[in-house]
């Protein structure tokens, strides 16, 4: 048994330094370090690239030159991967969702290359061009709806991922590769509509989207699902289908929830001792201070501001979020107990962080940000909270549509 852990540690070690190799060398080293780690690259296994991608993530190694070093390793660790046998995913319904949401896929980008070859085409003419791009925005708006794959990883198989795996730090580049689809699908659809079209730009944004998409699919499939497939309890497995079914499913028909053998009961990331149920404090009187509500009023209450709320406690844990009509973030109670900095994209772990540490330390009190989604203006507010002795108690995140409200002209008065 020594002998085999001693095996396992020894292949991990020589991967994490062909990885670091690839991705600080640069191309030009690739034959000398695959020369010098040809046994480990061989025998590599998933769980040894999810403990390497751990282990970089923690080096001071920049993002993307990391990933870029992580896509050109693991294209020469394939043939290894494949070559172990993966779990049955459709004998647990949650990952037997994501692999038919995966397979689907896969047809609509094959459906995509015909399109793309015509434009290409020698002596294509501009009817026949312009035909191409028409139908390749319409296949590209259309692979859209893949980003409810990608939210159900982010906001419900991560949160349990980083509760049972401790080297869970390949979830954040993973995450960071979600962002750089959605990014190549915006800037494809931008480009064709804008007249005349940089052709040669559309290409290389096409060839990014699809290496991408192929490649994050393979990953979940042959790396990171195998490692966790048995990690995750069957009753959590069952929460979390149930909270797919709120997200909602891309490219595939709903399933039934007969899948779901039994429901989530409470979240298990929460470890309060003394918790009260509502059912607990059904028609009793609770007193805020300035009045007196039932438990059933104050959720209604939370639940019909137009806002999105979400609170983070002092420890920096996410601990509630409300849920009105149409989310502006999705959100799932796979999250509740959640650091708030595994709860954004790499992209902005680092403003979180800040903006957190200056609540603690005083340096801040609120802070606001907005942005434009679609045709959407959204007012995105955090204020620090501070109990009765200046104390502080946690950060209130405040999500707003303001777009009506920019509008706004004139008056209108109640009575009117």
């Amino acid at each position: 048994m020594s002998e085999l852990i001693n095996n396992t540690e020894l292949r991990i070690n020589d991967l994490y330094a062909f990885i670091k190799g690839i991705a600080l060398q640069g191309k030009g080293a690739g034959a000398k370090l695959i020369k010098t780690y040809e046994t480990a690259i061989e025998q590599a296994q998933a769980y040894d690239v999810v403990v390497v991608i751990d282990r970089l993530m923690q080096d001071d190694i920049e993002l993307e030159k990391l990933k870029s070093g992580v896509n050109r390793s693991l294209n020469m660790l394939y043939k290894s991967l494949v070559s172990k046998k993966i779990p049955d995913y459709s004998t647990k319904s949650f990952f037997g969702m994501l692999q038919s949401e995966n397979n689907v896929l896969n047809e609509r980008l094959i459906e995509l290359r015909a399109p793309i070859k015509a434009f290409n085409a020698k002596g294509a003419g501009n009817a026949q061009i312009e035909n191409a791009l028409q139908k390749i925005e319409k296949a590209v708006d259309a692979l859209g709806e893949f980003n409810l794959h990608y939210i159900k990883k982010e906001n419900i198989l991560f949160p349990h991922i980083e509760k049972h795996l401790p080297e869970y730090r390949c979830l954040p580049m993973m995450w960071s590769y979600h962002d750089d689809i959605r990014n190549y699908q915006k800037e494809i659809i931008q480009l064709i509509q804008k007249k005349p079209s940089d052709l040669k730009r559309l290409n290389r944004l096409l060839g990014d989207l699809f290496f991408t998409m192929y490649a994050i699919r393979f990953r979940e499939e042959y790396i990171l699902f195998p490692v966790v497939f048995d990690l995750i309890p069957e009753a959590e497995l069952n929460g979390m289908m149930e909270q797919a079914f709120d997200v909602g499913f891309a490219f595939i028909t709903t399933p039934d929830r007969s899948v779901i053998k039994q429901k989530e009961v409470a979240s298990e990331s929460v470890e309060w001792q003394d918790v009260l149920h509502e059912e607990a404090l059904a028609g009793k009187l609770l007193d805020f201070g300035t009045g007196l509500m039932t438990i059933e009023q104050a959720v209604m209450l939370l639940n019909h501001l137009p806002v999105d709320v979400t609170l983070v406690n002092e420890k920096d844990e996410v601990r509630y979020f409300s849920t009105p009509g149409h989310r502006i973030f999705p959100r799932s109670k796979a999250i509740i107990g959640r650091l708030v900095e595994n709860c954004h994209p790499p992209s902005s772990v680092h403003i979180v962080k800040q903006l957190v540490d200056d609540f603690r330390s005083g340096r801040k009190e609120k802070e606001s940000f907005w942005i434009q989604m679609g045709e959407k203006f959204i007012l995105i507010q955090y204020f620090a909270l501070r109990d009765e002795q200046g104390i502080y108690r946690g950060t209130l995140e405040v999500s707003q549509d303001v777009t009506e409200i920019r509008k706004l002209k004139g008056e209108k008065r109640l009575m009117e």
